[in-house]
């Protein structure tokens, strides 16, 4: 701890060394952008996260599909169980 900061100041100066790890230059406008990101907030051009690939449409479409249908299942079970035991 630096003499004379508070510790929020240092809360802040550890925050800014995480964010700065994880910080890099778009390629396409030379700002800079997190690790992360798939896309420029600044040029809006597209970026290659690192060490991350986002799910593709139809595999998104297969799992929404999946969890939808055994919400509803559930759903029925629960209603149904409810009317039964009433």
């Amino acid at each position: 701890m630096k003499k004379g900061n508070t510790v929020y100041e240092d809360r802040e100066e550890k925050r800014q060394a995480q964010r700065e790890k994880h910080t890099l230059a778009c390629p396409h406008c030379g700002k800079p952008v997190l690790d992360h990101m798939t896309q420029c907030p600044h040029c809006k051009g597209e970026l290659k996260p690192a060490g991350y690939q986002p799910l593709s449409d139809k595999k998104l479409r297969k799992i929404r599909i999946v969890t939808y249908t055994i919400g509803a299942i559930v759903s029925v079970v629960i209603i149904a169980l409810i009317l039964i035991y009433k």
